[in-house]
């Protein structure tokens, strides 16, 4: 009885965690594709660099708190995460292709 009691507040608490992580991500996916409205917000020089100066940490946040997400959901449900990696190769390589191409740009 006891281990069963154990395993879903385990469970429930992995469930808080990646719910919590995922919610940020998604946040800070929305600040960082708000900097591309920073010639319609910022109408001076001044006011542009405000805000690059304001969203421009946020890229480290992001991508930190995916890396997190990423490490959470495969400590939390490691057959989930290795079956998607095999069905969904092409999926996750098109992914980190994006990301690739959104830092160097």
């Amino acid at each position: 009885m006891f281990e069963t009691f154990s395993y879903i507040i385990l469970q429930q608490y992995w469930w808080i965690i990646i719910s919590l992580l995922g919610a940020i991500l998604v946040f800070l996916m929305f600040v960082q594709g708000g900097q591309t409205l920073i010639y319609t917000l910022g109408k001076t020089e001044d006011e542009r660099t405000i805000l690059v100066n304001l969203l421009g940490r946020k890229w480290e946040f992001t991508f930190t708190t995916l890396v997190t997400f990423g490490g959470a959901f495969f400590a939390s449900f490691p057959l989930f995460y290795s079956t998607s990696f095999g069905g969904a190769y092409w999926v996750w390589m098109i992914i980190l292709i994006a990301f690739v191409v959104q830092a160097v740009s």
